[in-house]
């Protein structure tokens, strides 16, 4: 039976690390400076979680999970900068890495439910890679879909793209 793969990705933003190593330092700064001028909520947010973790020793997502955080009590001025930065980073990402996992489990019951020969291949950091006959190419669409963008209820939706091919590399082309 032919089988084509379909690869589910979640949008994923550049973090300021990556975009860092894109741009020069003043080009850098100026980014940071207007993109936290528009969204002056994010920098309270920021500076928030890391004096909340500084002060619990960890951080949370909203599902509850724990990040210890130990660099931020660290002597080392690098070291406690990195733990800023983890702090930072972790409630989102956290968060995300909670939702994936919700969406996953979501996803392969479905595909038991429905009694589909669509499986689960293999999931990498926010993608996850279905074997789908081409006959359930819709049915398998529509159940990913749902399980991906109901994994968690927020103010915002959550963005799904799929796309298909023959291989993963095709898939992602």
């Amino acid at each position: 039976m032919e089988r084509k793969l379909v690869t589910v990705l979640f949008a994923d933003a550049i973090g300021s690390t990556s975009l860092a190593d894109r741009l020069d330092p003043e080009r850098m700064r100026t980014v940071l400076d207007a993109y936290f001028a528009a969204f002056p909520n994010v920098r309270d947010y920021m500076d928030r979680t890391v004096k909340e973790a500084r002060a619990r020793g960890y951080t949370e997502t909203l599902f509850g999970r724990r990040r210890n955080i130990p660099e931020l009590s660290s002597s080392n001025y690098r070291v406690r900068q990195a733990g800023e930065r983890q702090a930072m980073n972790a409630g989102i990402q956290g968060l995300a890495a909670d939702i994936f996992k919700v969406a996953l489990v979501r996803l392969d019951r479905g595909l038991e439910e429905t009694k589909l020969a669509s499986r689960l291949v293999l999931q990498v950091h926010d993608e996850v890679i279905l074997e789908v006959p081409p006959e359930e190419e819709t049915a398998a669409s529509e159940l990913t879909l749902d399980a991906m963008r109901g994994a968690c209820e927020l103010c915002v939706d959550l963005d799904v793209n799929l796309s298909w091919g023959s291989n993963w590399a095709e898939a992602k082309g």
